[in-house]
């Protein structure tokens, strides 16, 4: 699904982790965990053994009333009745007027849900996307709607486009909590979505709610609700989805699928020696390219310490043939990363691996063939990988991402210091390769030389590369976790961060970053993924939030849980950040990112991949 829009006039573009083309595989990946049959041991530094602990014994204290928040402690209270009260819309009838009274006091005021005017904003094939004008969000703003017969009445006109639903789904997140002022006033993000017998449809709404809090730990109760903002996207067609799960489909027949990728972390963790360096956090990658040179992309899959490492061939029905043990690659080193790429200019696709403490270096000796052919030492495991052609001599060259340096002094923990500014984490390593063609593998380690020991340790998760000044040689973008991210320009083979004078440097948690040209204007603009938090919008804008702070230190921390952004290129070689404006910020605890045209329609869109492992806990942050 390339984007019709040729880049740069068809200059090379580096080689990326993920390419889009790639897109039907990623629909078809599960979180992968389980083992099989025997697996080969690359001779990396082992793991250090982690102490024997029960799990299920630990529990997280977290209760708002200890931790001096009030607002906290409302958003607890008010959260207990928008939950009830999402169950009961999550139904796919709708709810009876006796039902909603429990959740407002009698003098319960409201407007519409559900402007009355609605104007098309974007009309595609797949999408109907609309909003209403300024004029209908005021009228729908009127309370002229009392109690529990008014609360009904508007929300079966919200509720109206998805009559006839097969399946509902209704959320509510408190975003902001106004315990400052009275009457008590809280910001919440709804959204509404169904599958119809046409389609789907979705609802995102943003409401001004009114609180009144009984006596005790009792639910609130709503006074007032008035209606902030709304957007409403209807899609089109049988499925009413853009893709189809095709994971059975595509992995359902080999023995991995119920052996191995069916089976929990909390499963393997009740079974798995940990000093194999089993990692629970889901920090392992996927690899796509043509392994056996037949035309179609192949998908290498990462695993945790202690489960092989797997290579699916492409058939031609869309199914996968496990090839993993055959191609040499079922390594069971904890694997945080790989790529598909062509190391030696032979004309097949080679395979670096980010595992233990090295870059292994699998040549390929043809149909997916690998034999191990180096070895590149790193300082700490990599957690991202990327390549390209940095000095233009043909060949590509590796970057490798770390995260952390634990053994940079053992009378220390590894803890990002501080933590919205940590410059104490692991070193990035940059490979020139020179590599003759068809010759042995050769790279050597040229951070220093080029320039990229610059702010070189920033607790990295994200790297990508991108001629972003059109000057016709590759720039580098690292997103680090824990405080401010680097934008390396590459002037003529050596690199400089100008991340602060460009405009993007972004101090935030990063985790992922992605170059598009999102407005078509020929410059590339950038994409990165944070963790976007609705406790910390709530508690960083609180007046007895660090009060010796001003209001610029504040405002630093109140960009840590703004979420996600999208800085324009302006083709200057600066960066403007329009992340609130195009509605981009919100991509939950967000990992990695994407900039790709997902419907053919010369636009590239963004595509987010969000989560963590939740276990018995649904609730995320």
């Amino acid at each position: 699904m390339a984007s019709m829009i040729p880049r740069h006039g068809g200059r090379h573009r580096p080689v990326a982790p993920v390419p889009a083309r790639a897109v039907r595989w990623i629909a078809a990946l599960v979180a992968v965990n389980g083992a099989l049959a025997p697996a080969q041991t690359s001779p990396s530094k082992p793991a250090d053994p982690l102490p024997v602990g029960t799990l299920g014994k630990a529990r997280l204290h977290d209760d708002p009333r200890e931790d001096g928040w009030l607002t906290e402690q409302i958003a607890r209270r008010c959260d207990k009745t928008l939950k009830q009260w999402a169950a009961h819309l999550s139904a796919t009838t709708p709810p009876e007027v006796a039902q909603l009274g429990k959740f407002i006091v009698p003098e319960f005021r409201i407007g519409r849900l559900r402007p009355d005017a609605l104007e098309r904003i974007d009309h595609q094939a797949s999408f109907l996307v609309s909003r209403p004008s300024e004029a209908a969000l005021e009228r729908a703003r009127t309370l002229d709607r009392a109690g529990a017969e008014g609360f009904h009445s508007a929300l079966l006109e919200l509720l109206e486009p998805l009559a006839g639903a097969t399946s509902r789904r209704f959320t509510i997140k408190t975003i902001f909590v106004h315990a400052d002022e009275m009457p008590l006033r809280t910001w919440v993000r709804v959204e509404t979505a169904a599958r119809l017998p046409r389609g789907a449809v979705q609802q995102i709404s943003y409401w001004s709610c009114r609180w009144r809090l009984p006596d005790g730990e009792a639910p609130g109760l709503l006074e007032s609700i008035v209606l902030e903002g709304f957007e409403e996207v209807e899609a089109r067609g049988t499925t009413g989805t853009l893709f189809a799960d095709c994971t059975v489909a595509t992995l359902g027949k080999v023995a991995a699928w119920e052996r191995q990728l069916q089976i929990g972390s909390e499963e393997w963790l009740a079974r798995m020696d940990t000093r194999l360096g089993y990692d629970t956090r889901g920090h392992q990658g996927v690899a796509i390219g043509d392994a056996d040179g037949d035309g179609l992309e192949d998908v290498y899959i990462c695993q945790s310490g202690g489960l092989p490492n797997r290579l699916f061939l492409h058939q031609p029905d869309g199914t996968v043939r496990d090839y993993s043990r055959e191609s040499g690659t079922d390594w069971v080193e904890p694997t945080h990363g790989a790529l598909f790429l062509d190391l030696d200019r032979d004309g097949d696709q080679d395979l670096v691996i980010g595992t233990g403490f090295e870059l292994m270096l699998m040549r390929n000796e043809g149909k997916a063939r690998f034999v191990r052919a180096g070895l590149l030492r790193l300082p700490r495991p990599s957690i991202s990988l990327a390549a390209a052609d940095v000095d233009l001599d043909g060949d590509v060259d590796l970057y490798a991402g770390v995260f952390h340096d634990a053994d940079a002094d053992p009378g220390k923990l590894a803890h990002p210091i501080p933590l919205h500014d940590a410059n104490n984490g692991g070193r990035n390593v940059l490979f020139r390769n020179e590599t003759p063609a068809g010759g042995e593998f050769s790279f050597v380690d040229a951070t220093a030389e080029l320039g990229l020991e610059q702010n070189n340790r920033r607790w990295t998760w994200g790297v990508c590369f991108e001629d972003y000044d059109n000057d016709g040689d590759q720039d580098l973008y690292v997103a680090n976790d824990f405080g401010a991210n680097n934008l390396y320009r590459n002037d003529g083979g050596r690199f400089r961060d100008v991340a602060e004078e460009a405009g993007c440097i972004d101090r935030s948690f990063g985790m992922g970053c992605t170059w598009g040209d999102v407005d078509r204007d020929g410059f590339m603009d950038l994409y990165i993924s944070n963790m976007w938090s609705s406790a910390g919008h709530r508690i960083t804008y609180q007046r007895n939030f660090k009060p010796e702070l001003g209001d610029g230190d504040k405002a630093r921390f109140q960009f840590l849980a703004r979420g996600n952004s999208l800085y324009r290129n302006r083709g200057d070689g600066h960066f403007l950040d329009v992340s609130v404006e195009t509605g981009t910020t919100l991509g939950r605890w967000a990992w990695g990112c994407y900039a790709l045209d997902v419907n053919n329609d010369a636009w590239e869109d963004l595509l987010v991949c969000n989560g963590y492992l939740t276990n018995t806990e649904p609730e995320d942050l």
